[in-house]
């Protein structure tokens, strides 16, 4: 799943938000592939999964094209 520019932005500035954390730090984690700050606001069992997840490159594309991800997507970008 591809999403624009402008979308990876709006996701950044509303997690961002959401989590407290300057954008120009959130973008860096991300850019690392490290997410701690992510990771720091889940609950440990769901922070091994989600790591999990995310380091298995099929399973990732699996996670991010499932049905609910696809209308999280449509609800956070109106697509």
């Amino acid at each position: 799943m591809n999403i624009s520019k402008n979308q990876q932005d709006a996701l950044v500035a509303m997690t961002s938000k959401k989590l407290g954390v300057p954008e120009e730090k959130l973008r860096e984690e991300l850019k690392n592939g490290t997410f701690d700050r992510l990771l720091s606001t889940l609950p440990k069992g769901d922070q091994q999964k989600l790591t999990a997840a995310l380091s298995n490159p099929v399973t990732a594309q699996a996670v991010l094209s499932s049905p609910q991800a696809k209308q999280l997507m449509q609800k956070l970008f109106g697509k």
